[in-house]
Formats: structure tokens, C-alpha cells, sequence
């Protein structure tokens, strides 16, 4: 057993040092990171947890996010926990057999939510999240800390009416993300890289973009919505549930989300 437990140590290991690998072969100024003042998550959840807030999301080509980086360093903190500054996050979606969450967002449904289940490797933590997208473009998350799937039937029942076992896993997905948080403001930047989805036997990957979403209590006062107007970067409406099961469904109705999904296409292909 001990020799077991001791393989999976370093195949864990194997793993961490394969992503950060990925990390420095895009070409990226990761020696930028060091520029940042730090902060660890107790900081980080006492000052920003934000459960209930305003979303604003980017996709950025890779090639300019030195750009941005350069320019949030003396603006926002970064989060530093155990000296690491990058995190891998896995996460598998939960859906009907129809796909109903999927086409709630898809038809602009309000009051609309996903459902998954996030580990945050480094951490060893795992948690049953409820998103919920309300119709006056407020979110609100629900979570709850979690050892297995199975802990989460009445959570998921609580949040949104659904039955747990009417419930199937619709998609993974597994990225890296870097966070920062404003001095001043209560506003919190996610910088989401190497995205990967997984479905059943097929999968893809999206090295030449990232995924920028930025939480704040009030859209209105977002101060990174200014480096985004240095670039022409415009927001958008947004979903990585959604994205991936496009992109791994080409026959998926998406009529919607064609615009969208296109920008995402054309940044990797010109990152």
C-alpha cells in the first residue's frame, strides 16, 4: 500500500510539472508575476469573496497578455499560496440528458444556473457548486465543500429543484488561472489559461487565448474595463460550459452563441 501511495505522489508530481511546462512554452513573461505584490487567500475571501456580483468576461490572444499583465501590476495584487501563483483547476458540468441548463442560457432564459463540481488541485479541495444567473445579470454562487458526488444531492436540490439523479456529467473541463485583486477596489480578475474540455472519448485544447473574467459588486466601476479599451477588447457574454460543449459538438444548436464562439476560434488561431 505504501508503495501505491508513494506512485501516486509522483505521478501527482508529474502532472504539476508537465502543466507549468505547458505554462512557459507559450511564450509568455511569466518573470512579470514577480512584479505583483502578493496576497494569500484568507486576504483574498475577506475582502472579495464575492458569492453575489457583477461578471464581466474577455477572451484575450495570448500574445497580449504580457501587455495586460504589464499593466495590472501596479493596480492589482496576486495571489500567492504555499509560493505558488498559478492554480489548476479541474471541473466536471452536470446537465439533463436534454441539456436543459445548456439551452436556458443558449435561449437567454433569466434566473438560469449551471451545476458542477470543482477541485482545486493544489489545494486538495473540492466543492458542489450551484451558479446562478439571475434576470437582472446578477450572479450568485452557491458551493459547498464536498469529499465525493455523492454528498451533493440535497445541496443540488436546495438550490435549483433538481434531482440529483436526473443528472449527468455533460462535460470537464481543466485550465490554469492566475488571480488578482484590485488595492483599492473590491474587484477581483481571473486569468484562465491552457483550457482544455473533455467529453467521454472526446476532447480538445485551446492554448493561443485566455479566458479573462473580472467580479466586482458593481459592473459600472470595473477598473479593468479600461486596459481592455487600450487593447479594442470588447466583453462578452460568455460560458466555458457553453463553449465546450459546442466545441466538442459541432451538431449542437448554437445559433446564439455563433458570435461569439467564432471570437473565441479567431483569438487561439491569432494568439
Amino acid at each position: 500500500m505504501s508503495f501505491l501511495v508513494f506512485n501516486l505522489t509522483k505521478l501527482l508530481d508529474i502532472i504539476y510539472y508537465y502543466y507549468i511546462y505547458e505554462l512557459n512554452n507559450n511564450n509568455l513573461n511569466w518573470d512579470l508575476l514577480h512584479f505583483f505584490d502578493t496576497i494569500n487567500l484568507s486576504y483574498l475571501e475577506h475582502k472579495a469573496l464575492l458569492l453575489n456580483r457583477k461578471e464581466v468576461k474577455y477572451i484575450v490572444p495570448i500574445a497580449l497578455v504580457d501587455l495586460v499583465l504589464n499593466d495590472c501590476k501596479n493596480q492589482y495584487d496576486l495571489l500567492k499560496i504555499d509560493e505558488l501563483t498559478t492554480f489548476n483547476y479541474s471541473t466536471n458540468y452536470y446537465d439533463t440528458v436534454d441539456l436543459k441548463l445548456y439551452f436556458n442560457h443558449h435561449n437567454g432564459r433569466g434566473n438560469r444556473f449551471k451545476i458542477r463540481e470543482r477541485k482545486y488541485a493544489q489545494m486538495d479541495q473540492k466543492y458542489v457548486e450551484v451558479k446562478t444567473k439571475t434576470n437582472k445579470n446578477q450572479t450568485i454562487k452557491f458551493r459547498k465543500q464536498i469529499e465525493n458526488w455523492s454528498e451533493s444531492k440535497e445541496f443540488i436540490h436546495d438550490h435549483t429543484s433538481l434531482i440529483e439523479s436526473d443528472l449527468h456529467q455533460s462535460l470537464c473541463s481543466e485550465y490554469t488561472r492566475i488571480t488578482l485583486l484590485h488595492k483599492q477596489r473590491i474587484e477581483k480578475v481571473t486569468l484562465d489559461f491552457n483550457l482544455s474540455f473533455f467529453e467521454k472519448e472526446k476532447s480538445i485544447r485551446y492554448n493561443n487565448l485566455v479566458i479573462i473574467e473580472v467580479k466586482a459588486e458593481n459592473s459600472s466601476t470595473i477598473y479593468f474595463n479600461t486596459i481592455m479599451k487600450k487593447y479594442k477588447i470588447r466583453s462578452g457574454s460568455l460560458s466555458k460550459y457553453c463553449l465546450g460543449l459546442i466545441a466538442l459538438n459541432p451538431t449542437l444548436k448554437k445559433n446564439n452563441f455563433k458570435m461569439i464562439f467564432n471570437q473565441f476560434i479567431n483569438a487561439n488561431n491569432n494568439g
